[in-house]
């Protein structure tokens, strides 16, 4: 399982010099830990970070447990209002960065605008026991269990700049009802005018919330892994298992935007894995 959280702040100007970024702790999970966040014990390892801002230059994780070795210096980020296309992503999932149990994690980042600017940084942390997806049928199935399909949905919610903004699947319209049944969502894809960043909230256990980078337009890239079957990235089959859900009972979204956008767009790539349902109502 993996989870996201998010560092920012604004920042003096200066290529070289890295300044700290605050935890956002509204609407946090983790706890916070001074100006960072604290390492818990069900999630002791990075995954991924991902850093967004207009001049943007570096990024640096920071945790004791990384001395004597330098901290985790990143370059090239994205540098704008929103990701690039194809986004810069750091994306350490294969080998997962290993954290100490408690310590403080913290995000520096560095930027050449001339003048102070706000710099966005969203990290992953997992358990480093992800569940494999699994590769798609490519057979016609009883009720399509075991078939891979994206399901697409809109809404046209009023958005907070600067926090999240969590919205329950009922304030979407899906394109298709899903069938009855269980299903694992094992990639997504989030559009709105000013987004960030989003991380989906489940009805049910586990708590964490899996996420990724926003797009604005409906031409640029997701993260290669975020989607389960990118064409245009390198084969592989994402990052695993996000969450389980039942038809009626469908995983919300939280959108981090820098306006009052008005309208949201998100695709749920998921696979059919049985008939079986929860009583209840979306």
């Amino acid at each position: 399982m993996f989870h996201m959280e998010l560092f920012s702040s604004s920042i003096a100007t200066g290529a070289t010099s890295f300044n700290q970024l605050t935890y956002v702790a509204q609407d946090a999970i983790l706890q916070k830990l001074v100006n960072g966040v604290q390492v818990p014990q069900n999630l002791p390892f990075l995954m991924a970070v991902a850093g967004v801002g207009s001049h943007l230059v570096g990024v640096r994780a920071q945790a004791p447990s990384m001395l004597p070795l330098p901290y985790v210096s990143l370059s090239p980020n994205n540098r704008g209002g929103a990701f690039e296309s194809p986004p810069r992503v750091w994306d350490f999932s294969d080998a997962p960065i290993p954290l100490r149990l408690t310590e403080e994690f913290d995000i520096f980042a560095s930027q050449n605008s001339g003048g102070a600017e706000t710099e966005y940084v969203a990290c992953l942390f997992t358990d480093n026991q992800m569940q494999a997806a699994p590769q798609p049928v490519t057979a016609v199935t009883m009720n399509g269990n075991g078939r891979f399909f994206t399901v697409h949905a809109s809404g046209t919610n009023t958005m907070v700049a600067g926090q999240w903004n969590q919205l329950p699947a009922s304030a979407f319209t899906f394109d298709q009802p899903f069938p009855a049944g269980a299903y694992l969502l094992v990639g997504v894809r989030a559009l709105s005018a000013s987004g960030l960043f989003f991380r989906m909230f489940p009805q049910q256990a586990p708590l964490w919330r899996p996420g990724g980078i926003c797009v604005q337009g409906y031409d640029q890239m997701d993260v290669f892994n975020q989607r389960y079957l990118p064409n245009y990235g390198p084969p592989g089959y994402g990052w695993g298992v996000w969450m389980q859900f039942f038809s009626n009972t469908p995983p919300g979204i939280e959108f981090f935007t820098t306006g009052a956008d008005t309208a949201q767009e998100i695709w749920y790539d998921c696979i059919k894995v049985s008939d079986a349902t929860l009583m209840g109502t979306v």
